[in-house]
């Protein structure tokens, strides 16, 4: 296993160069895992440093084994790009949530379209760069239909002029039917990522009510901003309602993982005095961070699924999916697995 809990796919797949970004549901039928992937030989123009391309499943009994599921759209992914040249997610996909309503399957995703766009970063200008987040909706899980939206080429929002894009959206809801949708928006030289905060009826039409607020201010290791989020009920039984796992970048770009909660899905207190997992030890396949997490309560324990990764060039360098699993209570920290074997 060698700590990854799903790496690279098989030649050929869709998955057999990158896979990342887990987002995880346990059901009455078994374990669920939607992440987005590439293969070496995508054929569509798409940013070389990011690993979205297509989204593939996995099936497991317990959450720790993993089998790729055979789906139906392009190399056995469950959802690709679009065909139509003039859609906002021509180029490639990720996703960053997905959420069941009791009868559909949700898709919070993003994608990039085949015009190019100029950062002011060593990237320079590249086409699908200009990301937006987009909604999808299913009966199964495994076959999926858009749901158009009304911003450039069926988007469900578009990003700033000054912003570089808006993508890895995450979605969760109240009892009242209020949709939250979060987004990460970043400056065009990627030097600090603003998360916004959108309400929405129907997940088509959103309104935007402000940027994440830090109720209790910020943190050395959030102080660029977050990356990506995860947002559900707060598992413990104290404290705010909402739990928020998210990727904070310090002031070295670092990544790493920590907690928030909040009553109102836009004002947020710290939980601890730093993060719940970093960077994996010097030459570890995680070594230079962790982030895209999800969280899932199982019984008396927490398991946290994460993209790891050793490089963020577009190199051969191990990266994939791990699991940290920890004690069921506020503050318990969470330990590695690398084995199957390896659990609480």
């Amino acid at each position: 296993m060698d700590g990854f809990l799903l790496g690279p796919g098989p030649a050929g797949r869709c998955d057999d160069y990158r896979v990342g970004g887990a987002v995880v549901h346990r059901t009455d039928a078994g374990w669920r895992m939607w992440y987005y992937c590439r293969d070496r030989a995508y054929d569509r123009p798409a940013p070389g440093t990011l690993g979205s391309g297509r989204i593939a499943l996995a099936t497991s009994p317990d959450g720790i084994g993993w089998e790729r599921f055979d789906g139906p759209e392009e190399l056995g992914s469950v959802f690709a790009p679009s065909s139509d040249p003039a859609s906002f997610d021509a180029s490639h996909v990720g996703l960053t949530d997905v959420t069941f309503d009791g009868r559909l399957w949700h898709l919070w995703y993003f994608g990039g379209d085949l015009t190019v766009r100029a950062s002011r970063t060593r990237l320079g200008a590249v086409t699908g760069l200009g990301m937006r987040p987009g909604h999808a909706i299913s009966p199964d899980g495994v076959t999926w239909t858009r749901v158009p939206g009304p911003a450039t080429g069926g988007a469900i929002l578009d990003y700033d002029p000054d912003r570089l894009y808006r993508a890895w959206p995450n979605a969760f809801g109240d009892a009242g039917g209020t949709i939250y949708v979060q987004t990460t928006s970043p400056t065009l030289d990627l030097g600090v990522f603003h998360t916004d905060t959108f309400v929405s009826a129907d997940g088509v039409v959103l309104t935007g009510v402000g940027p994440l607020v830090w109720a209790d201010g910020g943190r050395p290791w959030d102080s660029h901003g977050i990356v990506t989020r995860q947002v559900l009920e707060n598992p413990f039984g104290v404290g705010r309602r909402w739990l928020m796992l998210y990727t904070g970048l310090d002031e070295r770009h670092g990544r790493s993982v920590a907690t928030a909660d909040s009553d109102d899905g836009r004002h947020w207190h710290h939980q601890s005095d730093g993060p719940v997992l970093t960077a994996g030890e010097p030459g570890a396949w995680d070594s230079l961070g962790a982030a895209a997490t999800r969280l899932v309560p199982v019984e008396d324990r927490l398991h946290l699924y994460y993209y790891g990764f050793s490089s963020l060039a577009d190199d051969d360098s191990p990266r994939g999916i791990g699991l940290a699993i920890a004690h069921r209570r506020p503050g318990s920290p969470f330990r590695r697995v690398t084995t199957p074997d390896d659990q609480y």
